[in-house]
Order: structure tokens, then C-alpha cells, then sequence
């Protein structure tokens, strides 16, 4: 396969491809801005490609305000990204941009192409034989990715750098980047937290991928069946049905593959949302629900549970091996300020419509926390795709929710570079963390300690949800 470090070539080219919805002056900015936005991702935050690396995302440039790149949490943000190229192919076919579209596509197989081979088949770090197989491991950047003795290294390093020199660097007295305008992406030369060892998958990160799998296999027919493929396999993987491993498993668990076990304070056990995983998988695939359930070890499973809620009285439930009930009280909103968690059963619970016709609610009360110390809103995002996914009415509330988000996005991109000489100095209207739909009101309002120049990729899925929802066809 030809390795093309930039597909597209057209986004310095046209201006009017997604619908355009001439209602409002901030309709316009708004397409404007996802083409800015979709420009700045393909030169600064990723190297399109089939060699080691490439098609993977930066999450976080200029991490810490430095000159390196940080791939953390990359199946989350890889998820974002497949999602974003699936609704834009969808988008660009409705507005009959069959050009434009068949480029997005190309990207797209790069990316399940980057996913497959470099995320996937990823058992030689445990000296296994590579296995397609549903387990992955959260990034797998080369540590030369940079270097530019290498001829690969030269192409990224140049690619990344465009426009950019030595000097376009974090000024501590200023509080922006070598003079550009805050948001823009500076300098790099190297890779933050990139080891030689690579960390194993998360049941978050894998919720990430499956997100982005389900929309895959709803707006892109050429590759509906491998996205289902892909979805199935991490399914089976992430509730110990690997059939490429010969593991013993209690169930629920995620193993590696030399067989020990993901602990559960690193994402290891997923028995909590067994049912949610299960309808998610079942509403993707078309497969029976069944198919997607496994044992489990009650007493082991009873135990956690208890630990994990704080509460004594989970454990008649799991004793009667009801999964489907923890997953309703799940949609009463998980207790406590685990916001991690509930963004993980908001995006199971808007994959697979698993709460019935309360499914709406249960998504408005896991996303939308004000108790504790950690309240968050996140609304728009899951609603909406979990309206997207499901083919249910737009709601006129929600669309002005969604509205007020985008026109809020800056131009230049989301940032944070708080500091105490520069305490405010983040981007406004909720946009100051390196993922908005998994942040905290704080986090997104008033920056935090994640400092750097971020993808953008939220902004770019939620606009086109917004588009296939509420945007008027050509």
C-alpha cells in the first residue's frame, strides 16, 4: 500500500462541502471553523500512512507547554477520530461531494488499517505470535517517530513542523507560543511518556474504539461489515471470550496476552457493565445478545461490585447472576464522582439504546452530574449520538445546547496554558481540556493541570452529529 503523508489535499481547496446551512452568520463561522479545524488535525496532529505510527493520533502537542507530542488515552481519542471521518464521509455523500468523500474514505481504511496492524496485532510485546484478535494496546508509536536520521522520521518531523522553526516555542513571560495565536500548534522534536514497552488496553479505551466502530458501520457502507468485525472481536476480548488466547478467565476480565490479568484500578474488569456491553455489541453486529455474555466467578464478582459502588447491597443482585438489573441502576446514574465511569456506561447506553424508553433519561442522568465534587455536562454529545446511532427525533432543546457549544469553540483550536503568572489563560466557552465530553465543568471552564494544544476532535465529531441532525440537505 502507498503510504500518502497528506490525503487531503482538498481541504486547502474548497469551502463548501459539509451542508451549508445558511441561517444564521455563526452557521457559516461554524463550517468554516470545522474546515480549519480539519486542516490544522491532518498537518499537526497526525501523519496518514501505513508505516509504523502513522494513521495514529496525537492527543496532547506541546504537552506541558514543551516541544513533544503525547499519544495518552489513544483508543479514546482514536475512537473520536474514526467517528469523525465516518459522520464527515456520510455528510460529504448528502451533500453529493462523491470526490471529497472517496478521499475521507481513503483515510478511514488508514486508520482501521493503523488499528489492525499496529494497535491490534500487538502480541510480540509479550513474545505471543501477532493476533488479530480484539486486544490492543493504547498506543504504538516508534520511539525514532521523530527522528530525522531515519527517512520515516524526516517525513514526520517535517510534515508536523510545517510552517513552524526552532523559535515557535512556549514563552513563559508572554503565555503563547513563539508569537502565534494560542491554539495554534508549535514546535515539537520528541515524544512525551513514549516508551519501548507499550501499555495494555482499557475498558475505556476500548469503549473509545467501539464508539467510533459503531459509527463506522452506520454511515460507511464499504466497510460496515469490517467495522462489525473489529467491534466483535474487542467485544469478545473485553468479557474474556478471546478466542486467539488459551487464558483461564473468571470472566469480565481483560487479559494479556501472557494471560495475567488487567487489574481493575487499570481498566481490567468490566463485569459492572456486562449487560451494556452485551446490548452494544447485539445492536452493532445484529448478533444475539446472548452471544455476547459470559461466565463469571459470583462470589469474586459480588465482591468487587460491592467495593467498587461502596454499597452491601449489590450483592443479591449479582447473586441472582442479573446483569440487567446493575445495568438499570447503572442508568440511575452511577453514585459517587466517578465521572470516568459514567462516561463509560454513557457511551455503552448510547451504542446500544440499552435502557428501552428511558434511555434518554438514563443518558441525561449519567451525563448531566451536579452533585460532588466533580459535576459535569455532557449532554449534547451522547444524546446526540446516541439519537444518530438509533434514527430518533432531534430534540429542539438539545440542538440549542449544541449550538452554543460550537459557535463557543475558539478558531485556533482548544488549549490550556494555565499557569500562576497566566492563571486564565485557557481556551473559553468550555473548550480548555484535551477531551470536553469526559471533563469536568472545572476542566473544561477553568483549564487544569493537562497543559498543551489539543486535537480538537470533540469539536469535529459534535459538529457533524449536529450536521446530520439538524442540517438541511442540499
Amino acid at each position: 500500500m502507498k503510504t500518502r503523508p497528506l490525503i487531503f489535499y482538498i481541504l486547502l481547496l474548497t469551502n463548501s462541502i459539509l451542508p451549508c446551512v445558511l441561517i444564521a452568520q455563526t452557521e457559516q463561522e461554524n463550517r468554516d471553523k470545522y474546515w480549519h479545524y480539519r486542516q490544522r488535525f491532518n498537518q499537526y496532529f497526525m501523519y496518514v500512512g501505513d508505516k509504523s505510527g502513522e494513521s495514529l493520533v496525537v492527543c496532547n502537542r506541546n504537552r506541558n507547554m514543551t516541544t513533544r507530542l503525547c499519544f495518552g488515552q489513544h483508543g479514546i481519542h482514536f475512537g473520536y477520530y474514526l467517528g469523525m471521518l465516518a459522520t464527515e464521509y456520510q455528510l460529504l455523500l448528502r451533500n453529493h461531494e462523491q470526490q471529497t468523500a472517496d478521499s475521507t474514505l481513503e483515510e478511514l481504511r488508514y486508520a482501521l488499517l493503523a488499528y489492525s496492524e499496529q494497535m491490534d496485532k500487538c502480541e510480540y510485546y509479550w513474545d505471543k505470535e501477532p493476533c488479530l484478535d480484539g486486544f490492543f494496546v493504547r498506543e504504538n508509536i516508534p520511539l525514532d517517530y521523530l527522528d530525522t536520521n531515519t527517512v520515516s522520521g524526516r517525513n514526520h518531523f517535517n510534515h508536523l513542523n510545517t510552517d513552524l522553526t526552532k523559535f515557535h516555542i512556549f514563552n513563559s513571560d508572554s503565555g503563547k507560543m513563539g508569537g502565534l495565536e494560542n491554539g495554534q500548534p508549535a514546535f515539537v522534536n520528541g515524544l512525551f511518556d513514549v516508551s519501548q514497552r507499550k501499555e495494555p488496553m482499557s475498558q475505556d479505551e476500548a469503549y473509545g474504539v467501539m464508539m467510533g466502530l459503531a459509527l463506522v458501520a452506520k454511515c460507511v457502507p464499504p466497510l460496515e461489515q469490517e467495522a462489525k468485525h473489529l467491534f466483535e472481536l474487542i467485544t469478545l476480548h473485553i468479557i474474556g471470550k478471546n478466542e486467539c488466547q488459551n487464558c483461564h478467565s473468571n470472566g469480565y476480565e481483560i487479559r494479556k496476552p501472557d494471560c495475567s490479568s488487567i487489574s481493575e484500578s487499570s481498566g481490567g474488569v468490566t463485569a459492572f457493565f456486562g449487560y451494556g456491553i452485551a446490548a452494544a455489541a447485539a445492536k452493532v453486529t445484529g448478533k444475539d445478545i446472548h452471544y455476547f455474555y459470559n461466565t463469571f466467578d459470583k462470589e469474586k464478582f459480588a465482591y468487587t461490585v460491592k467495593e467498587y459502588f461502596q454499597t452491601g447491597k449489590m450483592k443479591s443482585t449479582i447473586g441472582g447472576n442479573n446483569m440487567y438489573m446493575l445495568w438499570k441502576i447503572c442508568g440511575n446514574g452511577i453514585p459517587g464522582s466517578q465521572e470516568w465511569n459514567r462516561s463509560m456506561v454513557s457511551t455503552l447506553g448510547a451504542i446500544g439504546d440499552s435502557w428501552g424508553k428511558r434511555t434518554d433519561k438514563s443518558l441525561a442522568k449519567n451525563c448531566h452530574w451536579t452533585k460532588g465534587s466533580k459535576p459535569h455536562d455532557w449532554r449534547t454529545f451522547y444524546l446526540s449520538l446516541w439519537r444518530f446511532l438509533h434514527d430518533k427525533e432531534p430534540n429542539t432543546e438539545e440542538k440549542q445546547m449544541i449550538r452554543h457549544e460550537l459557535d463557543s469553540a475558539p478558531y485556533h483550536g482548544p488549549y490550556n496554558f494555565k499557569s500562576e503568572a497566566h492563571p486564565a489563560n485557557f481556551a473559553s466557552g468550555g473548550w480548555a481540556y484535551v477531551y470536553r465530553y469526559r471533563a469536568t465543568i472545572s476542566e473544561q471552564f477553568e483549564g487544569s493541570r493537562l497543559l498543551g494544544v489539543f486535537n480538537g476532535l470533540d469539536y469535529m465529531l459534535m459538529y457533524n452529529l449536529y450536521q446530520l441532525l439538524y442540517g438541511k440537505r442540499e
